[in-house]
């Protein structure tokens, strides 16, 4: 069985993909580095921007805001006016889908609440501890 090579979404490379980020293994590599640096830098600067995190890091703001979609990372305000909801455009910390929009589509998307997530809560941006 022939693997299956798709386009690395960062340096452009045939590559075999694994995952849902679609990076070529370098790539990922990288990704995670990238992702450290930003949770480290929030650590000491709990108040930082996104556009803070990015000029100072020299991490595109795309890149930050795949880690919001990915929910690994949360915006503290609620109406904050850089990521939206995809699907009614309400504004959300994290994600894809406004809670609304989640209970309203259950067929379409697997949803898990947890109730007193353990969170360091900062301003603005939020790193999300995985279990």
């Amino acid at each position: 069985m022939m693997a299956k090579l798709e386009v690395c979404a960062r340096c452009g490379r045939f590559s075999e993909v694994t995952g849902i980020r679609k990076l070529c293994p370098e790539c990922y590599i990288r990704d995670d580095k990238d992702f450290e640096k930003i949770r480290e830098y929030l650590y000491i600067h709990p108040g930082a921007q996104v556009f803070e995190v990015s000029e100072k890091l020299h991490i595109p703001i795309p890149q930050i805001k795949r880690y919001l979609r990915e929910e690994r990372l949360e915006i503290i305000e609620d109406d904050n006016l850089f990521l939206s909801c995809e699907s009614c455009g309400k504004p959300i910390r994290s994600g894809i889908l406004c809670d609304n929009c989640k209970k309203s589509n259950p067929h379409d998307f697997q949803t898990f609440y947890v109730n007193n997530t353990p969170r360091k809560l900062l301003k603005k941006v939020n790193y999300i501890p995985t279990k």
